[in-house]
């Protein structure tokens, strides 16, 4: 390994190692108390080293954003478990939304302090409810993808899906919320209310098809 190679991994290792620090800073207080000061005490650096590797907070704050957005919708995708050949639409809106669920509501998630914060750069990558984020975001375009299929969705126009995708995925983000804050529900509970919200949302999906068929 030449000089150049070794110093770029050195450097490559504490940039993650700062944006590791950064991440435990943000589960623990929020996005709104990080500071590069927080950051160089947790590490037992100066703050003036942590500039050789960022510009400041907002370039950590990005890069945090970008790496955790992209795990979240990883897992996302994928699961805990390997998925079938082939899913029918009604089989797939259930299997996201109760990952989805599940992952913003679990106890080491870091998604829900980045979702709750309102500050123009963080919403720059997290908002959600605005015309046009189909095209933006990832996960409202994998879900309006998922609906497209709902035979009762195919006549709907691209607005009026991005619009109920956009209501789908603010619901199941609302129940984990309340999920988190009233954390010490019996699971029984917790189980009923998630299998409920699904049927709720699969009935959203469905409805022109089902007063189509009435």
């Amino acid at each position: 390994m030449s000089k150049e190679q070794r110093k770029a991994q050195e450097r490559e290792a504490m940039r993650n190692l700062i944006l590791a620090t950064a991440g435990e800073l943000v589960k623990e207080r929020g996005i709104r108390q990080l500071s590069i000061r927080k950051i160089a005490e947790r590490m037992d650096y100066s703050a003036g080293s942590i500039y050789h590797y960022f510009e400041g907070k907002d370039d950590i704050v990005e890069q945090l954003l970008q790496q955790g957005y992209a795990e979240f919708m990883a897992g996302l995708v994928t699961g805990p478990d390997p998925l079938p050949d082939k899913e029918s639409a009604e089989e797939q809106l259930r299997r996201s939304l109760d990952q989805y669920i599940r992952m913003t509501f679990a106890e080491d998630s870091p998604y829900r302090n980045v979702m709750l914060n309102d500050s123009p750069a963080v919403l720059s990558h997290t908002g959600v409810l605005h015309q046009g984020a189909s095209q933006e975001r990832n996960a409202i375009r994998m879900l309006c993808s998922n609906l497209r299929q709902f035979k009762g969705m195919r006549s709907r126009s691209d607005e009026e899906i991005e619009l109920t995708a956009q209501v789908i995925w603010s619901a199941a983000f609302g129940l984990s919320m309340r999920l988190t804050v009233e954390k010490h529900l019996p699971e029984v509970q917790k189980e009923a209310l998630i299998a409920r919200h699904i049927d709720a949302m699969v009935h959203i999906a469905r409805g022109q098809e089902e007063r189509d068929e009435a």
